[in-house]
Parts: structure tokens; sequence; C-alpha cells
């Protein structure tokens, strides 16, 4: 029972390792185990999965330093998951505490130009089902979690939402052959240093990771026509398409050729109607123009477009 769950989690490490490459994140530490500096967690010693640090392109002078967990089952989520992810909390918790006072750290972290650094934890839930929607997030109710953490942040990956980007980025190498393809940094208020600023590069953002709309910019390599492509994990609503046309008009400033917003079910003969409509509450018909909708998951409705 133990060996199989050792090559159960291995899979789950080993997508986890390849989904990280995937969104820029490279060649990550893994399998850290250090010393524990509480009396208070009761153990001897910590592990983290992956480590990954980097200079946050969304807050000019802020280093972040991510402690990866990854818990990978072959069944299904539980219909009530919040005791399980409670325990996954605390363990990378108390893992991030201990952390960031080790040697451990220090020999890990090279990054120089900073003025603050966040600890901030990454866990990965995964299920093998196949039949899963892997919606674990929404499952979380009225959860209580210990406040005595001192880490930066916490965020968490499901079936879901790793199949968002990971879907996302398919879809993008597949359209745009020939182009450079990048995630697109827009402005903050807080990356507003013109010597270090980036609009876009080939590192996901922390604060992507589980987000329901990921940016990217497109150019291609030929033509130098630059797109902006905004891709949103929510179903076809004409109050969503309006509210991300005026985020796609917000964050382009007249750069792109082109803007393309994609959902994971958007049908021509369904929707285009309702995509009229939204560009009509708009009245820069010159910026619509630009304006295409389409669907990130293709099938042979996509022919449709």
């Amino acid at each position: 029972m133990g060996e199989k769950s050792k090559v159960i989690g291995e899979f789950g490490e080993k997508s986890v390792e390849n989904f990280l490459k995937l969104i820029g994140w490279g060649e990550t530490p893994r399998n850290i185990e250090f010393d524990c500096l509480k009396d208070i967690h009761q153990t001897k010693t910590h592990g983290i999965d992956f480590f990954y640090s980097y200079l946050s392109p969304l807050t000019d002078g802020v280093l972040k330093r991510i402690c990866i967990s990854v818990k990978f089952t072959n069944k299904a989520y539980p219909n009530s998951p919040n005791s399980k992810f409670k325990e996954y909390f605390d363990d990378l918790s108390k893992a991030i505490d201990c952390f960031k006072f080790s040697p451990e750290l220090k020999e890990l972290t090279s990054i120089k130009g900073y003025i603050s650094a966040e600890n901030i934890g990454l866990l990965f839930w995964l299920s093998n089902e196949e039949n899963e929607t892997g919606d674990i997030i929404s499952k979380l109710e009225n959860i209580q979690l210990n406040s005595d953490y001192s880490h930066d942040g916490f965020y968490v990956v499901d079936n879901k939402r790793i199949d968002f980007v990971f879907s996302s980025l398919m879809y993008l190498k597949g359209k745009y052959l020939n182009s450079d393809i990048s995630f697109f940094y827009p402005d903050t208020g807080k990356n507003i240093n013109p010597t270090i600023k980036k609009n876009y590069g080939n590192i996901l953002p922390i604060e992507y990771i589980n987000s329901t709309v990921l940016p990217f910019r497109v150019e291609n390599k030929q033509s130098n026509k630059t797109t902006l492509v905004i891709c949103t994990n929510n179903n076809f609503e004409l109050n969503d398409v309006k509210r991300l046309i005026g985020l796609s008009k917000e964050l382009s400033k007249s750069w792109p050729s082109e803007i393309v917003i994609s959902f994971p079910d958007y049908n021509e003969v369904r929707h285009s109607y309702d995509v009229r409509n939204a560009k009509s509450t708009f009245e820069d018909e010159i910026f619509t123009q630009n304006v295409k909708v389409e669907s990130f998951n293709n099938n042979f409705k996509a022919l449709q477009q």
C-alpha cells in the first residue's frame, strides 16, 4: 500500500514539475528538507516539494518566495474537504514559518535588488479521477483556518485551475504559430519604476495562478503583429463579455493590432448575437471592430468561427 502511494505521489510531482516549466518557473529545486525551528510544531523536520523565487513584475522591489506542496490522489475529491484541506494548510504553513529562517533558503535564493520579500504557500491539490470536475475550492465552506502563521499569502490549485492555465497555453501555442507568447503584466500602481518595469514576460505571476482571467501578449515574429488575448475560466455570459471588453480596452492602451477574448464554452451560433450586443454598448467602434470572441476548448464547433 505504501509503495502504491509513493508511485501515485511521484506522478503528481512530475505533473506539477512539468506545469511549472510551462509557466516559466524553470528548473525549480525540489524535495527540500530542513529543520523545524519551533517546538510548537512538534516535529523535527519539515519538507516542501518545490521552491521558486522571482522578482515581481507587478510590485516593484518585491521578491516572491514560493513554497510548493503537492497533494495528488487517485480518487475523487472528498465531498466534505474542509478537514483534509486544514491538514494540508497547516503542514505547509508550519513549513514556511521555519523555512524562511533556514540556511537552506539562503542557499537557494541568489536574487538581489529587492526591497522586501514575501513568503507564500502554494498548494497543488490534484485528483487523477477521470470524471472529476476538479473544483475543490468551491467545496470549502465556512472553513476556519489558523491565523497564527506568518506567511504572506496562500494559493490553491485544483484540477479546474490547473486545467484552465494548461488549456489556455496549449490553445495559444496551437493557434499562434511562429509567435512569441508572453504573460501580460498590467499597470498595477505598484510597478511604476521605468528602469525595471516589464510589460510582459515568460513568468506567470503567483497572483495569476488561480485567477479566472489570464491576459497574454502574442507577437507574430514575421509580421510583428501584436495581439492581446484574454482567456477566462468562466462560462459565456453577456455581462462577462461586456466586462472583459472593458478590461481589454483598459489593458491594451492601443498597442495590440487585435484583441481576442476566449471562453471555455463559446459557441458562434448561440453567442454571436450577444457579442454584437456587448460591442454596441461601447462608443469606440474602431476599438470594438478589432475585438474577437472565441473558445479555447477546440472541437468541431470551432469551425463555426
